[in-house]
């Protein structure tokens, strides 16, 4: 299959705070290896014994604003190494990512990150947390608040605007982390797991509602997921990523919204299943 091709996606459109966005995220050859378990730190990157462990093989792929990709893959793959890479939180032994103009290595702040953790501060109410990355990143903090109260019902959140960190359920943390990212101002998305911690329903109502925004915000969405059901509804372009040192072992493009939410009603998405499926065990 063709690894770098570049989906389906229009330019321009309103993102969180009316900004208007119209360019692609690249990722161009991105390669990561750690230190191996008990090599000797003082070292350097490369040890005395060559002493290192790839996490992440070279790896090249577009997502297309109003877009989104979804990655799934084994376990220690690679899958969030490659999103900390995105967000600047490390940098790569080799590759480079940007959008638009903005390179993205080593430098944090370019992409709106969602980690797997919600990263919830236990000093600030829910309110204070759903807008803190929004008001961090220049947004008028009166407009973040006006847009984050109009949300709160669609994320299952209506009436906790105040609640403490402590107070609100694991999948209550969870949304109010996802809305603080969706809020924040940057050119794209990149979610780790999103919506791994919720109940059945509430996983359900936020799929659709990723559904929506992906065409309305207009911005390029990166998301990792273990549920390769959940990946085939969402995703424009599923990237199945093989056991460590991942690489793009096959390419699932999907058909439209409509047609995905009907294939995954009625069960119809069988056979993307099965190839999603036969490239994790390594039979594509």
């Amino acid at each position: 299959p063709n690894m770098n091709g570049v989906g389906a996606g229009g330019q321009g459109g309103a993102v969180a705070g009316d900004q208007l966005v119209g360019d692609a995220l690249v990722v161009d050859a991105v390669a990561h290896a750690f230190r191996a378990a008990g090599a000797s730190a003082g070292a350097g990157w490369f040890t005395r014994r060559g002493e290192k462990s790839p996490v992440l093989g070279e790896t090249s792929f577009t997502v297309d604003p109003g877009t989104l990709t979804a990655i799934v893959g084994p376990s220690g793959c690679g899958k969030s190494t490659l999103l900390r890479v995105l967000a600047g939180l490390l940098r790569p032994a080799q590759g480079n990512a940007r959008i638009g103009d903005r390179e993205l290595v080593g430098s944090p702040g370019g992409v709106a990150y969602h980690p797997q953790r919600d990263a919830l501060l236990p000093w600030l109410r829910a309110l204070e947390n759903i807008t803190l990355g929004a008001e961090t990143a220049g947004r008028d903090r009166v407009a973040a608040r006006t847009e984050a109260l109009s949300l709160l019902e669609r994320f299952g959140l209506a009436g906790q605007e105040r609640a403490w960190p402590d107070e609100l359920s694991g999948g209550m943390r969870q949304r109010v982390a996802l809305l603080r990212t969706f809020l924040m101002p940057q050119r794209a998305l990149v979610l780790d797991e999103p919506l791994g911690a919720l109940d059945a329903l509430t996983r359900r109502r936020l799929q659709h509602w990723l559904l929506d925004i992906t065409a309305s915000d207009r911005r390029p969405i990166l998301l990792v997921t273990h549920d390769i059901e959940e990946a085939l509804l969402l995703a424009d372009r599923v990237l199945v990523l093989s056991d460590r040192p991942g690489r793009i072992v096959h390419v699932e493009d999907r058909p439209d919204v409509a047609t995905r939410t009907r294939e995954h009603d009625d069960g119809s998405d069988r056979a993307p299943l099965r190839r999603v499926l036969a490239a994790l065990d390594g039979r594509a």
